[in-house]
């Protein structure tokens, strides 16, 4: 278990429920699109156990989704994706902020992004 516990994320019993519901299915319906009990499926929405491989798979597949995606750690996605260490530490202290400060954050950078795509247009 510690294994597979490593290299699964601990955010998959929450996706899974979040999928899940977002399809409006009981447990046991998904259960029953897998190939896979009720019991089972509480248990992996609980992080008590984890699919299989091919279980992981038809999990992919009746969500329309990846299996990298309902294994991999959201967090870590992305912050492996931002290079700049000065950039993540402000984006760390912005998430400290209250909500409405964060949204006056993000109006002006969608701006600048705007303004600094037109200017690329313009110029080629």
């Amino acid at each position: 278990m510690k294994d597979k516990e490593s290299t699964l994320s601990k955010d998959f019993p929450k996706k899974l429920k979040e999928l899940r519901t977002k399809k409006g299915w009981s447990q046991g319906q998904l259960g029953k699109r897998i190939g896979a009990d009720l019991q089972r499926i509480s248990k992996y929405e609980r992080g008590v156990m984890w699919p299989t491989m091919e279980l992981m798979v038809r999990l992919a597949k009746a969500f329309d989704v990846s299996v990298d995606y309902l294994i991999r750690e959201e967090k870590n996605v992305a912050i492996s994706k931002i290079k700049n260490q000065e950039l993540l530490h402000k984006i760390e202290e912005i998430n400290g902020l209250p909500e409405e400060d964060q949204y006056t954050i993000i109006s002006f950078l969608d701006a600048f992004i705007k303004r600094r795509k037109f200017e690329e247009l313009v110029n080629g």
